[in-house]
C-alpha cells in the first residue's frame, strides 16, 4: 500500500518537485518512460494505476458498476469515487488520449509490459512495438 505523508508540502515546492517527476519520465523517447515508470514504481503500484486506468476508461464506456467490480476486481466504493471525478472533469486529458484508435485492451497490455521483454514470441514482440511506437497492430 502506497503511503503519502499528509503534511503539505510549499506549493511552490510542490510544483516544482511534480514538474521534474513529469519531465523525468516522459521527456525522453515512449520506451525509455515506460522503463523509468517500471523502475519506480513496485508491481503493486503499477497494477494499482492500471486499474485505475481501467476503471476510468470503463466508466467512460457507459459499462455497469457491477460489471467493472466483477471484471477487475475492485470494490464499488473505488468506482465511485473515480466516476465522482470523472463526472467532474478531472480525467478529461486521459478520456481524450483513450478515445483514439488503440483499444482499452492495448492500452493497458502497453502499460503493464512497461519495458519488458515479450513472453510469447517474436509475433507478440512486434504488436508490442507497434504499440509502443503509437501505430495500430495487425
Amino acid at each position: 500500500m502506497t503511503h503519502v505523508s499528509k503534511r503539505r508540502m510549499e506549493p511552490g515546492t510542490e510544483r516544482k518537485i511534480v514538474d521534474t517527476f513529469m519531465h523525468a519520465l516522459f521527456a525522453a523517447s515512449i520506451p525509455r518512460g515506460k522503463a523509468r515508470v517500471h523502475a519506480l514504481l513496485t508491481p503493486t503500484e503499477r497494477i494499482m494505476l492500471a486499474k485505475r486506468l481501467a476503471i476510468i476508461t470503463m466508466l467512460d464506456r457507459d459499462h455497469s458498476y457491477y460489471r467493472i467490480a466483477q471484471t477487475l476486481n475492485v470494490s464499488v466504493s473505488t468506482i465511485r469515487r473515480l466516476h465522482r471525478r470523472l463526472l467532474a472533469g478531472h480525467f478529461d486529458p486521459l478520456c481524450r488520449v483513450f478515445n483514439r484508435n488503440l483499444s482499452f485492451v492495448d492500452y493497458v497490455e502497453m502499460f503493464l509490459s512497461a519495458g519488458m521483454p515479450s513472453i510469447a514470441g517474436p509475433r507478440h514482440q512486434k504488436r508490442l512495438n507497434a504499440l509502443r511506437t503509437g501505430r495500430r497492430p495487425r
